[in-house]
């Protein structure tokens, strides 16, 4: 290992060992922030609001401790769970992942003077970690100080060891040579390791992250192809050759984190969302009438409103309802579900919550996961929706359902939600006569199909008599 190693492995080690505080600094300037009844602070408070790493909301923390959507289980990123002792069993993968990233580097950059360009990095993201007493944050209980050079030593092995992960996944889809010692080591903990760096708690600073993703030569598009397609899409990777879906990159989006990252370009940068970059409501907005209106797959299939899954199945803001002459067509992306997306969709839910509030009112993850659990009432819900393409994965029928009743007391419906309840509400509200006659032939159709079956038996026979009597005359 460069010699450079050497000299940030003290305070790595002092950091494995105490439980850290991270003092906010830099994130409210000249303590103006103070006075909470100025339009001054409330603009500092929501730039502060756009430049953090959260905490899961408290009022959150119990549904969601149900299926453990918060705390990570096999590594820390970033210091709320640096000092627990369950995931300490990762330090030696991350030490080990930053030897493995300066050897493979195509530009020669030793650790200490990548290290040295990653202090005034450090420096300028301390404040981004959620503030609590007196400005600081107690992450491992003992109210023990980490000082700046320990906060830029756990940046950069723990963004290093983040952008050399995802490198690692990437060549696994090209390489056929055999794994290397690092891909070994990480291969019994992907699935853990994939669930934990797209938790609220457990993320870097982008400025980190893009910084050992130059020097590793990685791109943006790439990340994002590979991380949706294998966490929200849960694509196989049978075929080593099959290229990924790349994305046009939005310049105008700066991320805070992964977690923002992936959420944005999943929802879709042109909904109007943004994640994270201030945005203001352009006005529109709905009556605040309520709308009463209770709903699921059945009862759509009962007003002739079919299902379908949209073309578009990677942007979340894909959503619409789309009315003919007679029937109507409410089309949705697919969901694909298992317990690695479930974790990923509540973790962007509630960044959604934490984050939306000051940019725009879309909340497309909220909005789109309401509209799904509206459409399920029951395991038959359930069904249909499969057999419409429209929710497929590991989770059955059963556990997809018990999903969403868990996520919904959660959820934050926006007016990408509202939209869509509004236009099947006017909907059933335009075409009252049309859809009554309609769901009677719908809930009656096999007995009007027998009752049709006899008439024509009952008509046969008639010709056949009427047809015996002419000859008989």
């Amino acid at each position: 290992m460069a010699d450079g190693y050497g000299a940030i492995t003290p305070a790595r080690q002092r950091l494995s060992q105490t439980a850290v505080v991270v003092h906010d600094h830099d994130a409210i300037e000249d303590g103006t922030v103070q006075d909470s009844g100025t339009m001054e602070s409330m603009a500092i408070r929501v730039h502060f609001l756009n430049k953090s790493i959260l905490r899961f909301p408290s009022n959150l923390q119990r549904i969601a401790a149900a299926k453990d959507y918060i705390a990570p289980r096999t590594v820390a990123l970033g210091p709320y769970y640096h000092g627990f002792a369950e995931l300490q069993a990762m330090e030696e993968v991350k030490r080990t992942a930053v030897d493995f990233f300066f050897q493979g580097l195509v530009a020669p950059e030793t650790t200490e003077s990548a290290y040295q360009k990653m202090v005034p990095i450090a420096r300028h993201v301390r404040g981004w970690y959620a503030a609590a007493d007196a400005g600081a944050v107690v992450v491992a209980g003992t109210g023990t100080a980490v000082s700046a050079d320990e906060f830029a030593t756990m940046m950069f092995v723990d963004g290093c060891f983040l952008v050399q992960f995802i490198d690692t996944m990437l060549r696994s889809r090209v390489e056929e040579t055999a794994a290397s010692p690092l891909r070994s080591m990480m291969q019994p903990h992907l699935l853990g390791i994939l669930r934990d760096i797209m938790l609220l708690e457990n993320q870097i600073p982008w400025p980190v992250t893009e910084f050992f993703m130059r020097l590793q030569g990685l791109q943006m598009k790439q990340i994002i192809a590979l991380l949706i397609s294998w966490g929200l899409e849960g694509r196989v990777w049978r075929d080593s050759q099959e290229p990924l879906s790349l994305v046009d990159i939005d310049e105008r989006y700066n991320p805070l984190h992964l977690l923002g990252l992936i959420r944005f370009y999943k929802v879709g940068s042109g909904s109007g969302s943004c994640g994270g970059c201030v945005k203001r409501n352009n006005g529109e907005g709905f009556s605040g009438k309520a709308v009463p209106i209770s709903t699921s797959a059945a009862e759509l299939a009962e007003m002739g409103i079919k299902l379908r899954a949209s073309e578009n199945k990677t942007k979340l803001s894909d959503m619409n309802l789309m009315k003919g002459p007679l029937f109507a067509t409410l089309s949705l992306p697919p969901l694909y579900v298992d317990s690695l997306t479930a974790n990923w969709l509540v973790n962007m839910a509630v960044f959604e919550m934490c984050s939306e509030a000051s940019s725009t009112d879309e909340y497309s993850v909220n909005s789109y996961l309401s509209v799904l659990s509206l459409l399920m009432n029951q395991e038959n819900d359930v069904r249909e929706l499969r057999v419409k393409h429209m929710v497929h994965g590991f989770f059955g029928d059963q556990q997809t359902l018990e999903f969403f009743k868990i996520l919904t007391p959660i959820l934050y419906p926006g007016q990408a939600y509202i939209r869509i309840i509004v236009d099947l509400e006017t909907y059933r509200q335009k075409r009252r006569a049309w859809i009554a006659v309609y769901s009677f032939l719908y809930n009656n159709a096999k007995t009007i199909a027998t009752v049709l079956s006899i008439v024509g038996v009952l008509v046969g026979i008639f010709k056949a008599l009427l047809s015996l009597k002419k000859h008989q005359m």
